[in-house]
């Protein structure tokens, strides 16, 4: 049987990268808010971090365990 340890991985880090942006979001004295380069902090990671960095785990790490091995 194969393990289940690089999927699981692969899932915990999808999870936590969404629970990025509530993390985000709460931090006190409005963190979030902060602007880089015109648009909020919370915008950058809703809408660029955390999805180029959700694809990268879902294309490199989930797939490669997906991938069947030779000899098996």
């Amino acid at each position: 049987m194969r393990p289940v340890r690089k999927p699981a991985t692969g899932v915990f880090l999808l999870v936590v990268l969404l629970a990025g942006f509530p993390l985000i979001a709460s931090l006190p004295n409005q963190v979030g808010a902060v602007r880089l380069g015109g648009l909020s902090l919370l915008w950058w990671y809703g809408g660029v971090i955390a999805p180029v960095l959700a694809v990268l785990v879902a294309g490199v790490w989930l797939a490669a365990a997906a991938s069947p091995r030779e000899g098996e």
